[in-house]
């Protein structure tokens, strides 16, 4: 396919939002805009994607989980603990862009009191000529296969650490891995497919987002 690598230009939503003088939630939006003149009407449409979704991101902040933070404001001063102020955070990493393709993950941090916040991954890969998100398993011919591969790797890879004495995986991480696939949680990069899990998913929280390299071949 030829195609031009995307132009990318990051847009930034910030803002403190304060009760009674008491600053409750503090967060920040980035997301991408992309531009190429030969398929820029498929690109549109991605980017109206991401606009769409920072701005529900931007309502979420600013109503539910402001709400939230000053419930807990009015609980913490009526029984004398200190307040912590609620923070959001989403970021966005492209890992490929060439040969008509274009595959991104964004993490969004939350911190809502307690001793740490949680960052939930989400992912799209795109076709830009026609702007459609492309599914995981059109990388493959025989899609039952392709994610018996998958999970057999990443299972392949874990012990591979656990033998090295590197792994911070659940005991029952085998079963884990299985149950809780999901094939949307993926991004293209130069070397292959990564499949990734939310925290919490097969290992503790002190572990991230696990994330495992699938080679085409």
């Amino acid at each position: 396919m030829n195609c031009e690598p995307v132009e990318v230009c990051k847009i930034v939503i910030e803002k403190t939002l304060d009760f009674l003088d008491v600053q409750m939630v503090r967060y920040r939006i980035e997301y991408p805009r992309f531009w190429q003149p030969q398929y820029q009407e498929g690109l549109d449409e991605i980017n109206e994607y991401y606009r769409a979704r920072a701005k529900e991101l931007q309502r979420k902040y600013e109503t539910e989980l402001f709400q939230e933070a000053v419930g807990q404001y009015d609980d913490s001063k009526k029984n004398g603990y200190p307040f912590h102020m609620y923070e959001a955070i989403s970021t966005y990493e492209i890992t490929y862009n060439g040969n008509c393709l274009l595959s991104l993950f964004s993490d969004e941090y939350v911190y809502s009191g307690g001793a740490h916040g949680n960052t939930v991954r989400t992912s799209e890969t795109w076709d830009i000529r026609d702007g459609s998100m492309i599914d995981l398993f059109q990388f493959a011919s025989d899609p039952a296969a392709f994610q018996s591969r998958i999970l057999e790797s990443i299972k392949a890879q874990i012990a591979q650490q656990a033998e090295g004495g590197e792994s911070t995986f659940f005991d029952n991480y085998a079963q884990l891995v299985v149950e809780n696939f999901n094939p949307k949680s993926f991004y293209v990069t130069p070397q292959g497919i990564v499949i990734y899990y939310q925290q919490y998913d097969i290992a503790p929280y002190s572990s991230g987002i696990p994330q495992f390299l699938i080679p085409m071949r």
